[in-house]
């Protein structure tokens, strides 16, 4: 009801108006979805009274009820205060603590992702707990401060990565090319391999950007293709070098002996197969042509797989023939 419809001369008319209209307010106050929203309620209330002419009695009645009301919802803002108050401050206490340790990790940590992480943790932690601002204040300065710490040493830690960096690539490169020039020129084709060698063992766990990683393998490769070519062309060009035909020969022999067995042994399995097939044949009673074939086949596998037999057996000799020849003291492949 509006404040221009009460009556300036019937107070037992205001008093019935404001009496409904205060037990609106407080019904609404009772379902209000928080405190604040229900003191609103009985603030608007309030606002009713002024200048209305009510019997003393009434006024005092009305009055009393509303401000009953007030002390209620004021003690339970005062109680959400305090309840409030004790948990920012026992989450203040439990997160303090933590606070100063990442900010003592990100000073000493060695493991900087580690800390990184266990920083990013907090803050959440933080974001989600209930704080008073002064605390949620003074935790999120420390934090950033050890986020700028954590930065400050990673960016330490990158320079100083990237000047070992920078030395270790200058110090291969001139390997590389070291060992490119002998690739290209020298005639010491076992000691200039041993060399290339030794400079690729030198990639192993050694820091540098993998664009210079992959410059210097990749010419470390290319010195290792040109001395294999010269060194092909050398052994081509050396045919009458009798250690390194029969060495080759030895490893001809091998490759032909392993293909055989490799052979025999698909053989051997078809033969099973096969066999498994004429039992399951025979044992159901045919007769005929299927059996005959069957039989045939395997005969022919048979003889197939003695025959493979005897090649290994000549082509073992004969690699046993050679290697006995290459145990005297092997001729040296160098000028």
């Amino acid at each position: 009801m509006e404040p221009e419809k009460w009556s300036e001369t019937d107070p037992i008319g205001n008093y019935d108006r404001l009496k409904f209209l205060l037990e609106i307010a407080l019904n609404n106050a009772g379902r209000a979805n928080n405190l604040h929203e229900a003191k609103g309620f009985l603030i608007e209330a309030q606002s009713y009274f002024k200048g209305l002419k009510l019997l003393r009695e009434h006024r005092e009645e009305l009055y009393g009820r509303l401000q009953e009301a007030f002390a209620g919802i004021n003690r339970r803002i005062d109680e959400e205060r305090l309840d409030f108050e004790y948990e920012a401050l026992s989450n203040y206490a439990d997160l303090k603590p933590a606070v100063s340790e990442a900010l003592r990790q990100a000073s000493d940590s060695a493991d900087l992702k580690e800390a990184w992480e266990s920083l990013l943790m907090i803050q959440d932690r933080i974001k989600a707990a209930r704080l008073l601002r002064e605390n949620r204040s003074e935790l999120h300065s420390t934090l950033q401060q050890a986020f700028e710490t954590v930065r400050v040493r990673r960016d330490e830690e990158k320079n100083a990565w990237d000047r070992e960096a920078q030395s270790n690539y200058q110090r291969l490169k001139h390997l590389v090319e070291q060992g490119l020039h002998q690739a290209e020129e020298t005639h010491e084709y076992k000691e200039t391999r041993e060399f290339l060698k030794k400079i690729q063992s030198e990639f192993r766990g050694i820091k540098m950007s993998h664009p210079q990683r992959e410059e210097l393998y990749s010419r470390l490769q290319t010195a290792f293709d040109i001395l294999g070519k010269r060194l092909d062309d050398y052994f081509r060009n050396k045919k009458k070098n009798w250690a390194v035909r029969m060495q080759f020969n030895v490893s001809r022999l091998s490759a032909d002996i392993y293909e055989l067995q490799k052979s025999i042994g698909q053989d051997e399995a078809n033969l099973k197969e096969l066999e498994d097939q004429l039992e399951i044949v025979a044992s159901s009673g045919k007769e005929g042509e299927a059996i005959a074939g069957l039989r045939a086949r395997i005969a022919f596998l048979e003889k197939t797989i003695e025959h493979k037999r005897e090649q290994a057996a000549l082509l073992e000799s004969e690699k046993n023939g050679l290697q006995e020849r290459l145990s005297e003291p092997e001729k040296d492949i160098q000028h």
